[in-house]
């Protein structure tokens, strides 16, 4: 599943069936992307979506973010990260991917992805100003837990 980002979406229908969560304003460049990608033959499934992520528990298995970094908020960034943790697959992982030359755009996103309860993270510079980091979904316990958490509201201080 990628998240907003359908140039990236229809780059990994290539290869893969892929699903697309958009916000309702990229509607018409979704259904040309879709458009396109049925012409190649490509499965590529579109979805426009709120603020709720519109999927069943543990039915994903890599959930894509482009520019997590461009949520400004760090508890809003967070309460995402915990938002899509009960649509992944007991063996799913996250992936952002971000563009930045700056360690402590590295060290904000590895803390996010530690603050939503993700293991195993890891950070690759596949090429120089791009960085995916990558977590894996905690044991189901712990994202029940984590996700049951009350989520702040922007600006206003987590108990």
């Amino acid at each position: 599943m990628v998240l907003s980002a359908l140039w990236l979406a229809e780059a990994l229908a290539s290869s893969f069936p892929v699903l697309a969560l958009v916000e309702e304003d990229k509607r018409p460049a979704a259904l040309r992307a879709v458009r396109r990608a049925s012409k190649s033959a490509h499965p590529l499934l579109v979805v426009s979506a709120g603020e709720d992520v519109p999927l069943g528990r543990g039915m994903v298995g890599t959930i894509l973010i482009e520019n997590l970094m461009d949520v400004e908020d760090q508890a809003a960034a967070e309460d995402l990260l915990v938002g899509l943790l009960p649509a992944l697959r007991p063996d799913g992982v996250v992936v952002s991917l971000d563009a930045t030359k700056h360690q402590e755009t590295e060290a904000r996103l590895a803390a996010l992805f530690l603050a939503a309860a993700l293991t195993g993270i890891t950070q690759v510079r596949p090429r120089e100003g791009a960085l995916l980091t990558i977590g894996s979904a905690p044991p189901p316990t712990v994202t029940a837990i984590r996700a049951a958490r009350p989520l702040a509201a922007p600006g206003e201080a987590r108990e």
